[in-house]
């Protein structure tokens, strides 16, 4: 006979079945199911995206596409002549009260009119360079839908003269092009207090209409990107049980949708599926999967600053995803698009670079996890990086010893056969390998040439890796 709390988490784990019978069929039904402790409960504790196959193309894909595309775009970031940081948040500026009166702001989607965007040119590009996933900013901090809502006017085809569902065209592009489409939404709304529609008594109400929306409409979203502590009225608090509840609602809409940490309380919780570090990188392996998020400026804009000079080097990029990779995580870049919806000539020469880089070494990335059977030893100016894969573990070697001497490490296998550059173009080094115990010590001499970024040596052994996909 099962104690009272196992039928508790049996009858939470029968109506999550329910759930997913539900989403099959392709029906959100309306219903209170997500309200049942029950039913939160077990959803909050099979959360995490490490092993279940809900999460399996996540793990897989490695490198993602970030885009910050809103009203705030027409502004690139300025105001009255003055710069603000952060572009996207130029509306309110981190802060309750608007830097911007509503009115006004209003002005700016009436100038709104991106007209060179282009769904099919944002995707090829991204599919270009190797970014297997594109979040876009269904809705930020200041409440503007870039989507048709009936939840509110705040919205692209109420209040800009472009009257197009930005979101639709990229959600079809993505499904041509085979990219996973994910959508960004902001918890927080500076705005709702006096956009939303008259219906809604409360603004959970409202930020669960769109979800809904979101979610009925778009129905190939494979994550939701929550964000933002800033709430109407003191209506929500960033605490778990508001996070539990959140996240429950989500899954009874779509079970399969992946949600990260900041559907409670942030980016250093353990609350959603997974990490979301901003602008930084993990300092070691890591037990929670992860998704570093980076704006393509050395800064914390995420929106377009019109004339900013400051772009980051692809080489550090491609080293970024190298160290997010071999520490267990995924790697985005973001780019905001110009006003006239636009990625910028720098943003697109840094996607060139990284997926020619990506087109002749992605199978180190794509799908590798780490590999901590490689000992790196101290060695002069000498870095590398290391994941594994089938029967093959990668060496990301980065940098070189300086004073010309081999590159040398132990791996804890013993049935190395092969080693070869990924880059065929290039020689392949002179090596030695001894055994000593379990233990494979190698000896790699510098190439002739070298990547300019990163050269990928490819160790091939007899047996699969342990651990490796």
């Amino acid at each position: 006979m099962l104690t009272p709390t196992r039928n508790y988490f049996k009858f939470g784990w029968l109506l999550i079945g329910l759930l997913f019978l539900v989403r099959a069929q392709g029906v959100h039904a309306e219903n209170d199911s997500w309200t049942n402790q029950a039913v939160q409960e077990a959803d909050w504790q099979a959360r995490g995206c490490v092993n279940d196959e809900r999460g399996q193309w996540f793990r897989a894909a490695k490198f993602g596409a970030f885009i910050h595309f809103g009203v705030y775009s027409e502004l690139g970031g300025y105001w009255q002549g003055k710069l603000y940081d952060p572009a996207e948040q130029i509306l309110g500026l981190g802060d309750h009260h608007l830097a911007i009166p509503l009115p006004q702001y209003d002005a700016v989607a009436a100038q709104f009119n991106p007209a060179n965007f282009n769904a099919h040119e944002w995707v090829r590009m991204i599919k270009d360079a190797g970014q297997k996933y594109l979040i876009i900013t269904t809705k930020h901090h200041d409440g503007f839908c870039m989507y048709p809502t009936k939840t509110t006017d705040h919205n692209i085809m109420s209040k800009t003269p472009f009257r197009r569902d930005v979101i639709r065209e990229l959600a079809d592009e993505c499904e041509k092009q085979g990219i996973v489409f994910c959508v960004y939404y902001s918890i927080g709304d500076w705005c709702a207090a006096d956009v939303m529609s008259r219906q809604y008594k409360t603004y959970p109400a409202y930020m669960r209409a769109q979800l809904k929306e979101l979610l009925d409409n778009y129905h190939n979203i494979k994550m939701i990107w929550l964000d933002n502590y800033w709430y109407v009225d003191n209506q929500w608090t960033n605490d778990e049980s508001h996070a539990r509840e959140l996240y429950a609602y989500i899954h009874s809409l779509n079970p399969n949708v992946l949600i990260n940490d900041r559907c409670g309380r942030g980016a250093s919780s353990t609350d959603g599926d997974y990490a979301t570090p901003e602008n930084q990188l993990a300092g070691s392996r890591q037990n929670r999967y992860f998704e570093v998020v980076m704006t393509d400026t050395a800064d914390d804009n995420w929106g377009w600053v019109k004339g900013a000079t400051n772009y980051r080097n692809p080489g550090d990029l491609i080293h970024n995803l190298i160290d997010s990779t071999s520490k267990g995580g995924n790697f985005v870049l973001n780019v905001g698009p110009t006003a006239t919806g636009e990625f910028s000539t720098e943003h697109q020469a840094i996607l060139k670079v990284m997926g020619k880089w990506l087109a002749t070494n992605g199978e180190a990335i794509y799908g590798a996890v780490p590999a901590p059977e490689c000992q790196p030893s101290s060695q002069n100016g000498a870095q590398y990086y290391a994941t594994k894969q089938g029967k093959n573990i990668y060496l990301h070697v980065t940098s070189w010893p300086s004073d010309g001497n081999d590159l040398t490490l132990g791996i804890k296998r013993t049935d190395l056969v092969k080693i070869e550059l990924l880059d065929h173009s290039l020689p392949t080094p002179p090596f030695s390998q001894q055994i000593i115990g379990n233990i494979t010590q190698i000896k790699i001499t510098r190439p002739a040439v070298i990547d300019p970024y990163a050269t990928i040596i490819k160790l091939s052994f007899k047996n699969t890796v342990a651990g490796s996909n």
